[in-house]
């Protein structure tokens, strides 16, 4: 009999492949039963190992998690959302709770042995974080789940019994990483052959993110006219709140000391932001791949050189590579995207929005002096977001990408991108830019939706990774980076609103300045509107008085994106609703060098780059109210008919199936 569809298995036989190198090349659990299995800390530190279930490149279903590059976010690129009906089955539901089975079966194990308790403790701990991290991933998508607290029999009343509250997961969660934290060992002693594993500062970031999590969605969540909870007996998990749940000022208050030392332990060395590929650090951060001599960055540095992951799906060229065409698929737009919305949203190196006004009225506003505005086509892209230029696509070069199909794969050091090859003025059939890759080429716009910049994060350029499904760069799960804003965001949101300089200091910009952006200060955003932010209630753009949470959350969009934190946290903050509704514009095309260019790629040699008769865009271009409007002149990137996504988007459905095998669940609101 299935309920909750558990999945009665033993321990897989081979070695769950995600830690390091050593954990890549562990021998498979010799066969046999659970009774015969745990007897020394080796066996324990074996069933740990394949405890590393975790989506990376793949997810739970074995599908590549392009859709997880936040994907029809509003940083990334509308397509259309909501509206979807509950589905019959979820591996989403079901594949955590074979997992958790898993971590169950090792700490009733080792409650049962004999021998030196203090020999499993790293093993004990594992268990204990990744049981909270499974139950987590069910909380972020389902809202309240039943708790899997033991290994279930078939005849177990929890798998007949009701949903518990989001609390109380929320609070089980919480306190299996309390208990996992002093268990772990810390990074600093994990050996060289064992990096990889589960640090305690893995478990302390990992907490310090739930409970931000947990603390903003309730106190958020609440308005935004929709009971997400339901009353527990009809419909929804209920909300019943454990004895001693901790208030949301302490659910902040350990978010920001949890975050706190995991930042101050860093400070010794053990943690660091990559800063390795000076402006570009960030860009290749995130593709490193140097195995078998593959050149995955201009400075030819490899994994080795990476402190800034505290825990990451690891991937190795010759044990376990990533499995997916990233070569291909980032360099096609197809992976994530950064809209207009972001795009703007990222600040100019004075640390200032492209837009200013210092009196809140849109008639004096103007460009931020290091701004150069959108005339030309490169002049956005100057004195920007190091985050931002790092990961467009650029007008003005090209990359180097792995994929054979559309690009040049990097084999030499030394050189950040391929030599830009020019068309001839005049035309002739055979120029040579018109068979190059590396031909730099007049920009046109000819149809779609004019709304993004396209995005390199991911992106692999080495030469030796020209064979699709062969990239094996890291997965990150936990980020130094992402740290720094726990606990920026915690201590903003403690002090309503308030944070000290030496609190961003000590925080975000550390991020900002790897991204060449000047220090977020109280007196650098005082008596300042950002005169381009984009409203999301109103869809149109208006003068907004700068202030420290709206500048916490822009640093988390331009830090995070494509990474997979947009939705939740949108959801949180309890605005998805909002922010993925209405009309949403594109890129400016009038008072452009699109109106006045003429193309000169081989097929459009001489034609005007925007001819909107001929290759109309999809859904036109906004002219709102004349030229005075900052809008005016933008392109329309989707309609509000496209964007159906409301409020019982919050949560997923539970799976149908899993309600008919146990009436006892209930459905969540609105599905």
């Amino acid at each position: 009999m299935k309920r909750i569809k558990i999945i009665f298995s033993f321990f897989a036989l081979a070695m769950i492949m995600t830690g390091c190198s050593d954990i890549l090349n562990k021998e498979p659990l010799s066969s046999g039963t659970e009774a015969i299995f745990y007897k020394t800390p080796e066996q324990f530190k074996q069933a740990a190992n394949a405890l590393y279930n975790l989506e990376g490149w793949k997810d739970y279903n074995g599908v590549a998690t392009y859709y997880k590059m936040d994907q029809g976010m509003d940083i990334s690129d509308f397509t259309s959302n909501g509206g979807a009906s509950a589905v019959e089955s979820d591996f989403r539901w079901d594949k955590p709770y074979s997992y958790i089975r898993n971590c169950n079966i090792l700490l009733e194990k080792a409650a049962a042995y004999t021998g030196d308790q203090t020999a499993l403790a790293a093993s004990v701990g594992t268990a204990y974080f990744f049981r909270a991290w499974q139950h987590f991933y069910l909380l972020q998508i389902f809202g309240g789940v039943p708790i899997a607290d033991h290994s279930f029999a078939v005849t177990d009343s929890t798998l007949y019994g009701p949903r518990k509250s989001r609390y109380e997961v929320a609070n089980f969660i919480i306190k299996d990483l309390r208990t996992a934290i002093p268990l772990l060992p810390q990074e600093k002693t994990i050996t060289a052959t064992d990096k990889g594993k589960v640090s305690q500062e893995a478990a302390k970031s990992f907490l310090a993110r739930v409970l931000l999590y947990e603390a903003t969605w309730e106190k958020y969540v609440p308005n935004i006219s929709y009971n997400l909870d339901g009353d527990g007996t009809t419909k929804g998990a209920g909300n019943t709140k454990p004895t001693g749940y901790p208030s949301i000022t302490a659910l902040l208050t350990e978010s920001k000391q949890m975050a706190k030392e995991v930042i101050t332990e860093a400070e010794t060395g053990t943690f660091q932001l990559w800063n390795q590929c000076d402006s570009l650090s960030y860009y290749y951060l995130f593709n490193i791949d140097d195995n078998g001599g593959n050149i995955s960055n201009f400075r030819n540095v490899g994994k080795a050189t990476n402190k800034e992951f505290i825990f990451s799906v690891k991937y190795d060229y010759t044990v376990k590579q990533g499995g997916i065409n990233l070569g291909y698929t980032i360099s096609t737009w197809q992976g994530g995207n950064i809209s207009r919305y972001l795009g703007e949203m990222f600040p100019c190196r004075n640390g200032l929005p492209i837009r200013v006004s210092y009196t809140g009225n849109m008639a004096d506003a103007q460009n931020n002096p290091q701004f150069l505005g959108f005339s030309h086509f490169y002049d956005e892209f100057r004195n920007r977001d190091y985050r931002f230029i790092g990961c467009a696509y650029l007008p003005d070069r090209v990359s180097w990408m792995s994929s054979p199909d559309n690009g040049i794969a990097c084999s030499v050091a030394g050189q950040p991108y391929p030599t830009p090859v020019y068309p001839q003025a005049i035309y002739t059939k055979d120029d040579p830019a018109f068979s190059s890759k590396a031909a730099i080429y007049v920009p046109r716009l000819y149809g779609g939706t004019n709304n993004n910049y396209g995005s390199r994060k991911f992106l692999s350029e080495g030469a030796l990774r020209t064979t699709a499904n062969t990239e094996s760069s890291d997965y990150p799960l936990i980020r130094l980076a992402e740290v720094h804003l726990i606990y920026a965001e915690a201590t903003v949101e403690l002090g309503d609103g308030a944070i000290s300089d030496a609190d961003l200091n000590f925080s975000v910009n550390k991020n900002r300045a790897r991204a060449g952006v000047a220090p977020l200060t109280n007196a650098l955003i005082a008596n300042v509107w950002d005169a381009g932010w984009w409203d999301q209630t109103q869809n149109k753009t208006v003068c907004k008085k700068m202030n420290m949470l709206d500048e916490i959350r822009r640093e988390r969009a331009c830090e995070l994106f494509g990474e997979g934190f947009r939705a939740d946290d949108l959801k949180r903050w309890g605005i998805a609703h909002i922010n993925l509704r209405g009309q949403k514009l594109g890129r400016h095309v009038y008072g452009t060098e699109y109106m006045t260019a003429i193309a000169n790629d081989a097929t459009y040699h001489g034609q005007p780059a925007y001819q909107p008769a001929k290759y109309p865009l999809t859904y036109g271009v906004y002219e709102g109210g004349g030229t005075s409007d900052p809008d005016y002149g933008r392109s329309v990137a989707t309609l509000p008919g496209n964007l159906l996504y409301s409020q019982r988007d919050y949560l997923a459905p539970i799976p149908l199936a899993q309600l008919r095998l146990n009436t006892a669940l209930k459905q969540n609101p609105g599905w």
